[in-house]
């Protein structure tokens, strides 16, 4: 992964930060501190019910936080799923 993108991921969530309630701040966090993640990874990771990380995910894209970042094939289930990135600072986003 670039470097440069994770930094500018990392400071862009810094910059909202103070205005995210609870489960939204813990996903935002993880995605921020770890990168890309799926709704399961970020499921097990925090240690909370997928339902409640998937309606954290949809809030954080219609807020304009967090982007599809790329789709993979999930291991387990053996179905693809999209890993969620945060917005970078400088709005450049991957393209899929």
């Amino acid at each position: 992964m670039n470097t440069q993108m994770q930094q500018t991921s990392l400071d862009a969530y810094e910059g909202i930060k103070p205005e995210l309630p609870g489960r939204k701040e813990r996903v935002l966090n993880a995605l921020g501190s770890i990168g890309p993640m799926s709704n399961a990874q970020l499921s097990v990771e925090l240690d909370i019910p997928i339902n409640q990380v998937t309606g954290r995910t949809r809030e954080l894209v219609r807020a304009g936080r967090v982007y599809a970042y790329d789709k993979v094939l999930d291991l387990i289930s053996n179905y693809p799923v999209i890993r969620w990135a945060v917005v970078p600072a400088n709005g450049q986003l991957k393209i899929l």
